[in-house]
């Protein structure tokens, strides 16, 4: 038996076997890419698309319910999904694990490989995520230049005046904020082989008309991009499946916002000089139909909603934030709305309010009133 300090040693343990932890604990799941992607058992939220995704490799085992918010590392997966308190959650693993008929020897082998993997696990996260960075920046540069007249602008463009958003009714609009592409490969639909324990990208999903949005931190530096793929038969979303979503990001999304406009002062926020208010937004279409009607605040998306309570609130350019909240339809939701208020009034800010009435959110509110 384990003293009961052994926590590091347990958690070490299901980093190492996480694919099999996955396959016990989600097992209508599947491996894509990095992430072992399933509906959330919990909240039982099939057949709608899997949100619940479970690292593979570097962060191995920290998992994000895109949908209702929850997070937590290897072991809160353990009790989240048995409904365990933490001591329980600790001895369903150590059995999980073999823990219990380990000689001496072999739990001393499993205390060394816990302190080098640290170190191991932290060199290689840093390499990652630069790799990432760099990945990111270039799938967003892949994309043709916002004024540059082509005929993905011209799509695009197609498409946010089919959804009563013409870019151009957008005051001091961030022109460094969209790029646009004719043909972009939606990568979900690609095929892999899994045999031989390996995953060997057999074929390319297929391409399709795409907007690519940049994610900048407050320095302005892009570290992720938002990619909103458009059908090839006319200007509007790509139609998907329910395990499918029209929309993707790639990159370190968190604390990143999309910057749709830059209010009266028409500088974006590393060099402003003067505090306005700004909008913040889940989706960039909803963000942009309050922003057109808006020109004195600037006009942020976040991307998802869980990210909308990391936006850079504390920026001297800011005096105020209006927050969108969208029509939702479930009680989870309505609780993370609440938990991103709750992050953001840590700035000091004043804050307000505006809820959508109609449709799903602000844009499905504008159509309406068309």
């Amino acid at each position: 038996m384990m003293h009961h300090d052994d926590t590091a040693i347990i958690k070490q343990g299901l980093k190492d076997r996480i694919e099999d932890l996955c396959r016990r604990l989600l097992p209508d799941g599947r491996r894509n890419g990095r992430l072992w992607v399933a509906n959330n058992p919990i909240t039982m939220d099939a057949p709608k698309s899997p949100e619940f995704k479970v690292a593979l490799d570097r962060d191995h085992g920290a998992w994000k319910d895109w949908r209702t918010g929850e997070v937590g590392d290897v072991i809160k997966l353990v009790e989240y999904v048995l409904r365990l308190d933490f001591r329980d959650a600790l001895a369903w693993s150590r059995d999980f694990l073999g823990m219990r008929e380990m000689s001496r020897e072999q739990l001393q082998a499993m205390q060394r490989r816990t302190v080098t993997a640290k170190k191991e696990s932290d060199d290689k996260a840093e390499e990652n995520r630069l790799k990432r960075l760099a990945k990111a920046a270039r799938m967003f540069e892949a994309g043709l230049m916002d004024g540059a007249g082509s005929s993905a602008e011209a799509y695009a463009r197609a498409y946010f005046a089919a959804r009563k958003i013409p870019l151009e009714r957008i005051a001091n609009r961030d022109l460094a904020t969209f790029r646009f592409s004719a043909e972009t490969e939606f990568w979900p639909r690609a095929k892999w082989d899994n045999s031989n324990g390996r995953r060997i990208k057999t074929s390319a999903g297929p391409g399709y008309p795409c907007i690519h949005s940049a994610m900048r931190v407050a320095t302005g530096q892009l570290t992720a991009v938002h990619l909103t793929f458009l059908s090839p038969l006319g200007p509007r979303k790509l139609p998907v499946k329910d395990d499918e979503n029209a929309k993707l990001m790639y990159g370190e999304a968190k604390g990143a916002v999309i910057r749709i406009s830059h209010g009266p002062e028409g500088e974006p926020p590393e060099t402003a000089l003067q505090a306005h208010p700004v909008i913040i937004g889940e989706g960039i279409e909803t963000t942009a139909s309050v922003a057109m009607e808006a020109p004195e605040a600037r006009a942020w998306a976040a991307g998802s909603l869980s990210n909308m309570g990391n936006a850079p609130l504390w920026l001297p350019c800011i005096s105020a934030a209006i927050i969108l909240k969208d029509h939702f339809k479930s009680r989870a939701t309505e609780k993370q709305f609440d938990q991103v208020l709750e992050q953001l009034s840590q700035h000091g800010k004043p804050l307000s309010v505006i809820a959508s009435i109609e449709g799903n959110d602000f844009n499905d509110l504008a159509q309406g009133e068309e």
